[in-house]
């Protein structure tokens, strides 16, 4: 862990060959299917055209529906699901596998399928990501040399040329892990799963709108090279983190609290077709008294919660933490539930109250809430 954070985090690609023994949990190319015929899923098929020597992407963007999944080709083709730790929050699990990313900085698990000859083409994120394979083959090549743009490739995407660079075959177990900025390219030698764990980095010129101030350089990125393991508490905001951004931002020091502030509503912030619904006023006041009385409830699979030392944040929106309210948050961000347990502190109330209303929680509809 030390030595990745080191030697490799947002600094070299690293290819880790049977790094997991077996990737669990999974998701089957029918249910990656069905997510990808659902209204609030963001989803995409992308076609690899092959004629004359070379090769064009052309994609299509979801929903689909199930006929169209049913009689895609045998080959030359991927669907890419995003946000799926969303709509199934079992597959958040699959996050374990860099726990030592600050959970803010993980913005979502994308799950593509491909069939033999399918990829995306040659390109680069400005974002890391960890490439984990699934079942299957699939080839890549990496390279951190800058290459031109190909505008011919693609009217839909963003594609560099392609290029050889470093080239590996990735089997079930295998995670390829590029920093922002390297080119990769990916092509299915047989049908194949690949799970992508993307990270989320705020540009400064964001932070620089939030604190209303200029922006001190356009288009760059919130950096961390220098990561610790230690700031990966769950749902922790550190204090390096801030001065981090301070520095970006040149800012002096008395500042550090608002751009805390401003990290933890970015690295909480959802898209807006998966704000999940808070609950409503009688809703609100029949789930506390639950909670407060020692019930438990589900963190919502499309909430995201994180806190520093002075404030809580949930989904992009911020409250003022309460005194000892530690131990609550921290049961919140590690486990994804609020158990049930003894009678809870009444200075919670506002809180607990504050949770609800921004959808931190899944209601159940079928379940009494617990009251003594």
């Amino acid at each position: 862990m030390e030595s990745f954070l080191s030697k490799h985090w947002q600094k070299r690609a690293l290819f880790m060959s049977n790094a997991l023994q077996q990737l669990q949990p999974a998701i089957t190319r029918n249910e990656l299917g069905w997510l990808a015929t659902l209204e609030d899923v963001e989803s995409r098929l992308v076609f690899a055209e092959r004629q004359d020597g070379r090769c064009r992407y052309r994609v299509e963007s979801g929903p689909f529906d199930s006929a169209t999944l049913s009689n895609l080709p045998k080959r030359d083709w991927t669907l890419l699901v995003h946000d799926v730790e969303k709509h199934i929050p079992a597959m958040r699990a699959l996050f374990n596998i860099v726990p030592f990313i600050p959970h803010w900085r993980i913005d979502d698990l994308m799950v593509s399928f491909a069939a033999p000859g399918g990829g995306v083409g040659p390109h680069l994120d400005n974002y890391d990501v960890f490439l984990c394979q699934g079942i299957g083959v699939r080839n890549w090549h990496f390279t951190e040399q800058e290459l031109p743009t190909d505008p011919l490739a693609s009217d839909d995407l963003s594609l560099i040329t392609e290029f050889v660079g470093t080239e590996i075959d990735a089997v079930e177990g295998d995670i390829l892990y590029l920093p922002p900025g390297t080119a990769h390219w990916g092509t299915a030698r047989r049908a194949c799963m690949t799970y992508s764990i993307g990270m989320r980095a705020p540009e400064v010129a964001d932070l620089a709108y939030a604190l209303n101030i200029p922006t001190p350089d356009e288009g760059a990125l919130y950096r961390d090279p220098d990561l610790d393991a230690s700031e990966a508490v769950p749902g922790w905001v550190s204090d390096a983190a801030a001065n981090r951004a301070l520095a970006l931002l040149g800012l002096p020091s008395n500042r550090r609290d608002q751009v805390s502030t401003a990290l933890g509503r970015f690295g909480t912030e959802n898209k807006d077709w998966l704000k999940p619904d808070g609950t409503s006023p009688d809703e609100t006041k029949t789930w506390l008294a639950h909670l407060l009385a020692g019930g438990g409830l589900e963190v919502h699979g499309m909430s995201q919660i994180a806190f520093d030392g002075r404030n809580l944040f949930v989904n992009g929106v911020c409250f003022p933490l309460p005194p000892e309210s530690g131990a609550v948050l921290k049961e919140i961000c590690a486990d994804r539930q609020l158990s049930r347990s003894k009678k809870r502190d009444p200075k919670l109330t506002e809180m607990l109250a504050f949770l609800l209303t921004q959808g931190a929680f899944e209601i159940p509809e079928k379940v009494r809430p617990y009251v003594k």
